[in-house]
């Protein structure tokens, strides 16, 4: 089963006379909190993120953020109980979203590799072409949120996911991912701007 956070765009930016009016009381608590926690994750330059779900189920979760080269980006949080693999967390959000979410993966005797994924009106596809050799899906790691990018030295499917860890996907970049705004900090902003609307 999906379950949508709800789509977020270019960042959090007010509008009217009113947008700008200083906090007040819990709303005000709230939004500080949120405003702490996108900056605490995403430490400055951030991603256009166009659309962040959970899907699965279990105890345990794990992130999956996708790059496309138009800057667009996608985050999944990925719900599942045991073991699992990088390979895995794919499935899963392929079967949760048919129609959405697809890839596409070569095998070599070394491995697999991701030469395709298309989500919405998203898709990007390649495996290195010259001069630049920068046009294929990049695999980037981090065990915990808080922590630094690093690009992954094995494969999506030998690599063993855990709770609360990431993989990254960038299209056509050799940069690491861009920061995004963790789920909980966007389900603190979503609920900062219902608070506000009913506190007018």
């Amino acid at each position: 089963m999906m379950c949508a956070f709800g789509s977020v765009s270019h960042g959090f930016t007010p509008v009217g006379p009113r947008a700008c009016a200083r906090p007040q009381g819990a709303f005000a608590s709230v939004l500080a909190s949120a405003i702490a926690s996108v900056g605490a994750v995403t430490g400055g330059a951030s991603a256009d993120l166009v659309g962040s779900y959970t899907v699965g189920s279990g105890a345990s979760a794990s992130f999956l953020q996708f790059q496309f080269g138009n800057a667009n980006s996608y985050l999944y949080e990925v719900r599942y109980d045991g073991a699992l693999f990088g390979d895995d967390l794919l499935a899963i959000v392929a079967a949760a979203q048919p129609g959405f979410f697809s890839y596409q993966v070569q095998g070599f005797s070394f491995g697999d590799v991701l030469v395709g994924v298309a989500i919405g009106a998203d898709g990007d596809t390649g495996f290195g072409t010259p001069p630049d050799y920068l046009d294929y899906w990049h695999y980037w790691t981090k065990d915990q949120g808080g922590a630094a990018w690093t690009e992954s030295f094995i494969g999506f499917g030998d690599r063993a996911v855990s709770d609360g860890s990431w993989d990254g996907w960038v299209f056509n970049s050799a940069s690491a991912p861009a920061a995004v705004p963790a789920p909980g900090a966007l389900a603190l902003l979503a609920f900062a701007g219902v608070a506000r609307r009913r506190a007018r």
